[in-house]
């Protein structure tokens, strides 16, 4: 599993454009390691791709972002990723078929950095091929 959550918004502009993912990823998929290399990066939002010759597609997204909670007047901090899997259609088909996995973390900037990423972590524990495969079978 990968943890991609922190707390950008307590570092300076510079600080966090030094702290950058690397220029590509591993996600490691039923034991078979897909290497996504970035393709487009803003420094908060970054895009990694894979591709396959015309068999299949992954794209996995890195987006960072801030609101102001209107409710609590404090400014919240929104992590994001996500992993998309295309798989292109073999004639006669014409519908690829499309998995997408993501997940959110939001934080208000006056919380400490570790704290959300422990939280997001016993959450991402919790994500486990056991309660996926439930999840997926309708169990709630």
């Amino acid at each position: 599993m990968i943890s991609f959550f922190g707390n950008l918004n307590h570092l300076s502009l510079q600080e966090s454009m030094q702290m950058a993912f690397p220029d590509s990823i591993t996600i490691t998929i039923n034991a078979v390691a897909k290497v996504l290399t970035r393709v487009k990066d803003d420094g908060y939002s970054s895009e990694y791709r894979l591709r396959n010759a015309n068999v299949d597609e992954f794209r996995f997204y890195i987006r960072n972002t801030s609101y102001l909670d209107k409710n609590t007047k404090r400014t919240v901090d929104r992590h994001a990723v996500e992993l998309q899997h295309t798989i292109f259609p073999v004639a006669p088909a014409e519908i690829p078929t499309v998995r997408k996995v993501y997940t959110v973390l939001e934080n208000q900037s006056v919380d400490t950095i570790v704290d959300p990423v422990k939280f997001a972590a016993g959450f991402g524990a919790f994500l486990s091929e056991a309660n996926l495969t439930k999840l997926v079978n309708y169990e709630s």
